[in-house]
């Protein structure tokens, strides 16, 4: 579990500089000059490259261990973001954008398959009892140190605008260097970014192949074809699959916008993202061990009813923000990541809880990769069919706030499909709330009982 930790930091760390869905990589887009619908696009790569997840059956089928399989996918993977900053020296623009998509979604597809075997190795070694309190320790530490890392690059990227403020003038122009950051140098400044985070997750990998790996139990395999389709006789995984469609259907309305609205349309620097994103992983932090707690005695499917209700919610918040005024998403944050965080404990656990033991990588891997083009499909749309703004009840909305209306409204209706999907030991959500009042009423009078 220790060894899990520290390698799962130098993956964090790696993945909030260089990989889809970093805040660093949203922004050297922009300054190749990337469209919404190329944002659409880098938003869905990262989707369909979860189809490469049941590769990692196939991959490790005859194999007596899986550890040497996923180090090697891994670091294949990860080894390609270093060279990102290659698409500076194109000289059409859209030649470079496109070159970096293609970068991105190759390593994303291969960390993907690096992924379905590293969570079946793992849920070999961490029992299903402790494995929610598990994985929400292990996230909050994780999450922690990208914070940290990422905070300390966002300022320094932030250095090359005149958003640098303060820190700018002491750090920069009062040592002589006002010259070196200027706006033009930005762009290289992250591609050798991405070179020196390339390089901490292949370390990070060192720590990996260290972690220990139960021996697998000798069971009679078939034919790889019957191994894939074995899950869909499985007629609750089917359900757990149409709720996973949904869901993500739902939450890709409008997933490619989040940074680009805050950096274009309410003109927020790196480092104010960076206070949104603390925000969010500060929540994250506090909740996880809630979390875990809650779903090892709750369940999967009562904790994700709170998160769809949280869900749901939180792209409200954007219809109300302007560049004059967006505090607002301070508290927004707060609930996101609260939200977020338990949906990451489910995403792993729910799948794991539902497939039979010794059929968790391929139920896992079929799961995330269908699921995974549900949201590709609906982020895309969201770019090929870019409202124009809408006026509505006396409020002005602008395009991305439409689509994220849309999207709330969607997420809400995935309580549907959820109603539908069995779970062992899962308590009723009345009674896991009431229970958890409870605990928490008693508590209090505990603690301050005079």
């Amino acid at each position: 579990m220790r060894l899990s930790v520290i390698d799962g930091i130098y993956a964090r760390i790696y993945a909030g500089l260089c990989m889809i869905g970093s805040g660093f990589v949203t922004k050297f887009m922009l300054l190749l000059g990337a469209s919404p619908l190329h944002f659409s696009l880098l938003s869905a790569l990262g989707q369909v490259a979860t189809l490469s997840e049941p590769l990692g059956v196939a991959f490790t089928h005859r194999l007596p261990r899986r550890k040497w399989a996923c180090v090697w996918i891994t670091a294949a993977g990860r080894l390609l973001t270093m060279f990102l900053g290659a698409a500076l020296f194109f000289t059409l623009k859209e030649a470079g954008i496109w070159f970096a998509l293609t970068l991105l979604f190759l390593a994303a597809s291969l960390q993907a398959v690096g992924g379905n075997i590293w969570i079946a190795w793992m849920s070999d070694l961490i029992p299903l009892k402790i494995r929610g309190r598990f994985f929400s320790r292990r996230n909050q530490i994780l999450l922690l140190a990208g914070m940290v890392v990422s905070y300390v690059v966002s300022i320094y990227v932030d250095m090359f605008e005149s958003t640098g403020g303060f820190l700018r003038r002491v750090l920069i122009e009062s040592v002589g260097l006002g010259k070196w950051f200027v706006p033009q140098n930005q762009a290289t400044f992250l591609a050798w970014m991405f070179v020196g985070a390339t390089l901490i997750g292949l370390y990070g990998l060192t720590i990996l192949a260290k972690q220990p790996e139960r021996p697998l139990k000798k069971v009679a395999k078939g034919r790889l074809r019957d191994e894939y389709s074995q899950p869909f006789t499985d007629a609750n995984f089917r359900r757990l699959l149409v709720f996973g469609i949904w869901w993500m259907l739902a939450t890709g309305v409008g997933s490619a916008f989040w940074g680009p609205f805050m950096l274009k349309n309410l003109g927020m620097g790196m480092f104010r993202m960076q206070i949104y994103s603390t925000l969010h992983g500060v929540a994250s932090l506090f909740s996880w061990l809630y979390w875990g707690k809650f779903v090892d005695r709750f369940g999967n499917k009562t904790t994700m009813t709170i998160c769809i209700i949280l869900g749901g919610l939180n792209p409200m918040f954007w219809l109300f923000v302007s560049p004059a005024n967006y505090n607002i998403l301070w508290l927004e944050a707060v609930i996101s990541g609260t939200m977020w965080a338990g949906n990451a404990l489910v995403t792993t656990n729910f799948v794991l809880s539902v497939a039979p033991q010794g059929k968790q990588q391929i139920y896992s891997g079929l799961y995330n990769a269908v699921a995974g083009v549900s949201m590709m499909c609906s982020t895309l749309l969201s770019g090929i069919f870019f409202p124009a703004p809408l006026d509505i009840l006396g409020k002005h909305l602008q395009s991305e706030q439409v689509v994220f209306g849309i999207g709330g409204l969607l997420r809400w209706s995935t309580l549907i499909p959820l109603v539908f999907v069995v779970e062992k030991n899962h308590v009723p959500l009345r009674d896991a709330l009431a229970s958890s009042l409870r605990y928490f009423w008693e508590y209090w009078q505990t603690k301050f009982k005079r």
